[in-house]
């Protein structure tokens, strides 16, 4: 038996910071149709002195979190037989969550209903935006002293409390303290030779939590964060201002502006590290003169990865956009956005991966690997681009589900063919060509190595959608930008990417597919809209609409809400792929016992073949289906080289 164990002292110091204008707030004037919400000029209203938002935030420090991870393990090996060997073993971890060493985070605890609950750390009261909590309808805005009982939009007061106080550690959230993680595993020779190997695994893996989701806790409830709106009211003329008090000592707005707080971010406060099971089963062969070849399925199920949903979304309504939803039907009336780093969220990945390599002999050695892969997850958010990570991706389009999100990973491609090849030329003195060369010639044509990676896959898998601030089919107002509710603006959200509806019959891929039409627009739809057509938002109007007795009303976007998301699948579109031979020539000159010098010139994309980036797949985009550039990665762009001469003794 052999037994281990790691404990490491962990610390994430990153600047702090919430927009370009930090300390000095942000004015705007205009609205989403960018047209001034007082004048009908954003200019005007500029001179006006008028703005519709004012966005502000105090940063008073930056952020330092400290965190200890303890890992132990113990494993042994079996070796039942000459045929058969056994590995198996246990192991347990404990990642407790990142405080700071000076009480600048926060979390926001939605077990309480209609008004939920701030914790901070307990002792650091004077960090408090009071003025920010007062505006959330808090009953304790200084952590200490409850002095507000009113219910407001039809919720009690919030607590504000230390996390002693809450039950909770410094980390301001629980986390998993039963962690043990089996893992098992076999090698066996059928034929009691090494000419044959079946080798298989499965494990349970814990997957480490760092400084991604600590920062997001940092500056929330001390930072002042928040965005007031004024309104308008064209048939009395009456204009709603929320101000900032900026000035020294100012409890930082001149009257609560309820719904408007922006809490940014917190977390799951019954957090839980997301854990994997992998497995594997492969078949080796050693084909003989080094060459050798292997088979394998590789697969895992990874659990309660990290996904970002709005804490504060409104209920789906097939017949009232949240623009026109009472401000008391958020889950949290008081509180604009609450953006959260959830987790729960699923991935599930497998594979069939083939490989054949050859030791080096002869002066060639080479390995080639194909991949056949299909990853699918729930946490990506409306418009996948890659993997999620810590952060939990792209903001997620409801927090009731994660199945409106659910498809392929955008990361992951489905098929690949990777090949790394070194083979010394067979020219020079002792060589198949020119063994009998003078040593002169030798010295410049014999002994050079060509190394080469060749690459091909299929591309990214990526989403049609229609940009933010067009539309809200499922009346939660997840698509919607800037204020609303109520038609007046009296809360922000939304700011998601919206899902397209599929067009049944009509296939994706159009007709002599090329790089000015890559996706057929046709294939998608507006939800709820069977009049829209490709190039146009999704929606139109959001603003008032005057009526025959000369008054106005607000009008949420058109069409009306549908009760649902658009249905076409994340990453139901394939991107382009990639074809890509990148190679070098090298070779070392002897000059004397102890001082060489290596010659070498390297190229990338040798065959200078043109790798298309990813098309422009915005629904209300005149340019939808376009690829407009190159790939970046994989060194899939243009042709380049260098060329080096390094001196080694």
């Amino acid at each position: 038996m052999k037994f281990g164990g790691d404990i490491q002292e962990l610390e994430a110091v990153t600047p702090l910071g919430f927009n370009g204008s930090d300390n000095y707030g942000t004015y705007q004037f205009n609205t989403s149709a960018s047209t001034g919400l007082f004048t009908g000029v954003d200019f005007g209203d500029f001179l006006l002195g008028i703005p519709n938002q004012t966005f502000y935030d105090v940063v008073k420090q930056d952020n330092s979190g400290v965190s200890q991870h303890y890992a132990f393990f113990g494993q042994d090996e079996w070796r039942l037989s000459p045929q058969l060997t056994l590995s198996y073993g246990v192991r347990y971890e404990l990642h407790p969550g990142y405080y700071d060493k000076y009480g600048d985070i926060g979390n926001f605890d939605p077990s309480v209903a209609l008004s939920g609950r701030v914790i901070y750390p307990t002792g650091k009261e004077s960090l408090l935006a009071q003025g920010f909590l007062a505006s959330a309808n808090a009953c304790d805005a200084d952590g200490v002293n409850s002095t507000n009982s009113s219910v407001v939009n039809g919720a009690a007061c919030m607590p504000v409390v230390g996390n002693q106080a809450a039950g909770y550690p410094s980390g301001l959230k629980q986390y998993p303290k039963k962690r043990f993680m089996p893992r098992f595993g076999f090698a066996y020779r059928p034929f009691g030779d090494d000419k044959w190997a079946i080798r298989g695994g499965v494990g349970l893996y814990n997957i480490n939590m760092l400084g991604s989701s600590f920062y997001s806790l940092t500056g929330t409830v001390q930072a002042y964060t928040q965005q007031f709106s004024n309104t308008y009211d064209p048939s009395t003329h009456a204009i709603g201002y929320q101000w900032p008090q900026i000035y020294a000592g100012a409890g930082g707005t001149s009257a609560p502006a309820y719904g408007s707080d922006y809490f940014g971010t917190a977390n799951s406060t019954n957090w839980k590290d997301p854990y994997t099971e992998q497995w594997s089963l492969s078949i080796d062969h050693d084909l003989g003169s080094g060459y050798a070849a292997r088979i394998s399925y590789i697969g895992s199920e990874t659990h309660e990865l990290v996904w970002a949903p709005d804490e504060n979304s409104l209920p789906f309504s097939s017949t009232v956009s949240a623009f026109n939803a009472p401000i008391a039907s958020r889950l949290f009336p008081n509180w604009g956005r609450i953006n959260t780093r959830a987790t729960g969220a699923n991935d599930s990945y497998h594979s069939m991966q083939v490989e054949a390599s050859h030791r080096l002999q002869h002066g060639l050695e080479y390995q080639s690997g194909f991949t056949w892969a299909k990853n699918l997850a729930d946490n990506q958010g409306p418009n996948n681009t890659g993997f999620a990570g810590e952060g939990g991706g792209a903001r997620s389009s409801t927090i009731f589900t994660r199945r409106v999100d659910f498809g392929n990973v955008g990361g992951t491609r489905r098929l690949r063919w990777n090949s790394s090849v070194l083979y010394d030329l067979p020219i020079g003195r002792g060589r198949s060509i020119g063994a009998n060369m003078n040593r002169a010639a030798d010295l410049i044509v014999g002994g050079w190595r060509l190394s080469s990676i060749f690459t091909i896959q299929t591309g990214p898998f990526l989403t049609a959608y229609f940009p933010s601030g067009q539309g809200d089919p499922s009346g939660t107002g997840s698509g919607l930008n800037g204020a609303f509710g109520d038609g007046t603006g009296s809360f922000d959200t939304g700011h998601r990417s919206q899902h397209a509806d599929d067009v049944a019959g009509v296939s994706m891929n159009p007709a002599g597919k090329n790089r000015f039409n890559w996706t057929n627009a046709g294939a998608f739809a507006c939800p709820g809209d069977s009049t829209w057509t490709a190039g146009n938002p999704c929606t139109t109007g959001s603003g008032y609409t005057p009526t025959s007795s000369g008054t106005f009303v607000p009008n949420g976007p058109s069409p009306l809400p549908i009760g649902r998301f658009g249905n076409n699948q994340v990453g139901s579109v394939v991107g382009p792929g990639l074809v890509n031979l990148s190679s070098g020539l090298s070779k070392t000159f002897s000059i004397t016992e102890r001082f060489k010098v290596k010659a070498e010139g390297t190229f990338t994309n040798v065959l200078n073949h043109t790798n298309l980036g990813d098309p422009n797949l915005n629904l209300s985009s005149g340019s939808f289906g376009l690829v407009s550039n190159s790939i970046g990665s994989d060194f899939g762009g243009a042709r380049t080289g260098q060329i080096a001469v390094r001196a080694e003794f």
